[in-house]
């Protein structure tokens, strides 16, 4: 059942049951109401009789009495009027067929009686203290019937209309109520398909009580791409890993080969190594090598070793490791941290491929004059690193790619040095982005090294 439905049927339930209740309530209430004003006339009609006729009862007048009976024949819903003595004969009624004869019920102390769906009224004719006789006036109930009658057609009547007309004021409003959430189920329903736009969701403008909804679906989608990409490049990983121990081991071979084939003409001098064919078939062997390397590399990523490394000391190294090579291309490299030791729990060759990849890329990028920042930075929980570079830079459509297998924009690359990287930084519960402004900028974030009681460990722990 659809949440428009579900919304009419509970509506209409409950509001069934109020006005049934309500209904109830006012019917009794007038019931009561009727109840008492018959009682009412009842008393005032038999007082009445009673008044008017005690001189006549006093000096047997019975013709008197008679005309004075006669007298409530016209009054609505009476049927039965009676004068009795203290024997209990009547003397005059409605019916002159009863005078004379004995009244068949003889009536207590109280005013009325209820027989036969009939009110009976019944008033002494008192006389200087002394009961001398009874008035008897009996009234039928059928209009109090059929008063109840009219009112329980009514109520039905009201109750329907009101029920139709919410019905339709329901139906029309819940439309306009329930459309921000419709619109979030068609857009969600969407997200499969290649022409779902987040944007859509975020120009939404939906009521305060279900912006909280929209915004978790909105993080949920987020965090599903993000995921999804995870998974992706997980796979992609896993598949790349295998078929990189593949792909050296069927390969190394023949090139072992072949570098003891060259090898063993050379020391028999059968060609004239002298041109330079021997040491670019050696350079060749070797740039494979190296490419296999990167593979196997690619293939070991899995095994690590966490300790304890002082990232300030780390990028000194790496500094001091790659001076010549800097200072040959003409490049200043610009170090924006101070000597204070900060600490990452990691494995140290593995962050150090890391840092030194990107460095490198920064020279190739940069080729010959130009500037390599790298700055530190900390929060509470993390350490920011940015190794920024003037060179060619990182077109803006490729920022998203560039962290993919294989995605390279080198003529010599492998693709695979970032996708390594961050596959490093994600193991170590850390995150690598990239940017592009005026200059090319990779940002590092590694969780600081704390101990077991969540405290930072610093150089005297």
């Amino acid at each position: 059942m659809s949440l428009k439905r579900r919304l009419i049927t509970y509506i209409m339930l409950i509001f069934l049951l109020i006005m049934l209740l309500v209904g109830y309530v006012l019917i009794v209430q007038q019931k009561d109401i009727f109840q008492e004003e018959i009682e009412r006339r009842g008393k005032l009609l038999a007082r009445t009789l009673a008044e008017i006729s005690k001189e006549a009862l006093l000096v047997h007048e019975f013709s008197t009495l008679s005309k004075n009976v006669m007298s409530f024949e016209s009054e609505q819903d009476v049927v039965g009027v009676k004068i009795i003595n203290n024997n209990g004969r009547i003397l005059a009624a409605l019916d002159r067929d009863l005078e004379g004869t004995f009244n068949k019920k003889s009536y207590e102390q109280k005013q009325n009686y209820v027989d036969d769906d009939k009110l009976i009224t019944v008033t002494d004719i008192i006389v200087d203290e002394d009961v001398i006789g009874r008035t008897i006036i009996t009234l039928s109930q059928q209009t109090l019937k059929n008063k109840i009658n009219y009112s329980i057609r009514m109520m039905v009547v009201i109750l329907t209309s009101s029920f139709l007309l919410l019905t339709f004021i329901i139906h029309i409003t819940s439309d306009y109520y329930l459309e921000p959430i419709t619109n979030l189920a068609k857009i969600v329903r969407k997200i499969p398909e290649s022409d779902f736009k987040i944007s859509k969701l975020k120009s939404k403008n939906p009521p305060l009580e279900l912006k909280e909804l929209y915004n978790s679906v909105i993080w949920m989608y987020e965090e599903m791409l993000i995921i999804r990409k995870s998974l992706i490049e997980k796979t992609q990983m896993a598949t790349l890993g295998k078929m990189s121990a593949y792909l050296a081991h069927e390969i190394r071979n023949p090139l072992e080969a072949i570098s003891g084939a060259v090898e063993v003409i050379k020391l028999k001098r059968e060609s004239d190594f002298h041109n330079g064919f021997f040491e670019i078939i050696n350079e060749e062997i070797e740039t494979l090598n190296n490419f296999l390397e990167e593979f196997l590399n690619f293939a070991r990523i899995k095994s690590y070793e966490f300790k304890k490394i002082d990232i300030i000391n780390l990028l000194n190294d790496i500094s001091k490791l790659l001076e010549s090579m800097i200072k040959n291309n003409n490049i200043t490299l610009i170090k924006e941290f101070n000597s204070q030791h900060r600490y990452i729990k990691g494995d140290i060759n593995k962050i150090k491929s890391v840092f030194t990849n990107i460095i490198l890329n920064s020279v190739e990028a940069i080729k010959k004059s130009g500037y390599i920042k790298i700055k530190v930075e900390d929060s509470e929980d993390f350490i920011l690193i940015y190794i920024e570079d003037n060179g060619s830079g990182i077109n803006n459509k490729d920022l998203d790619k560039i962290f993919d297998p294989f995605f390279t924009t080198k003529k010599s690359g492998s693709g695979i040095g970032l996708s390594i990287s961050k596959e490093i930084i994600e193991k170590h519960d850390g995150k690598i982005d990239a940017e592009v402004e005026n200059n090319t900028i990779f940002k590092i974030k590694l969780p600081i090294y704390k101990d077991d009681s969540g405290n930072e460990k610093d150089i005297n722990s």
